[in-house]
């Protein structure tokens, strides 16, 4: 009896994500906004801004000091 709770319970909760997309909104999830890892390139440019600005390279990796130059 305990099993099938547990078994009902994690059915419900992995069918709950579960969404069909319609041809036409399939366009708009493509986008580049909509990717969760970013845009690598942007984000490099966004850690050498930050370390530049805050005058230390921190934990990004990056050489350098606060005048700019690596």
């Amino acid at each position: 009896m305990r099993a099938l709770v547990w078994l009902l319970i994690g059915a419900c909760v992995a069918l709950g994500g579960c969404a069909t997309t319609q041809p036409w909104e399939r366009g708009a999830l493509a986008e580049e906004v909509m990717n969760p890892e970013g845009d690598p390139a942007l984000d490099e440019l966004n850690h050498h801004v930050l370390s530049t600005r805050e005058g230390t390279s921190g934990s990004f990796g990056g050489g350098g000091g606060g005048c700019g130059c690596n």
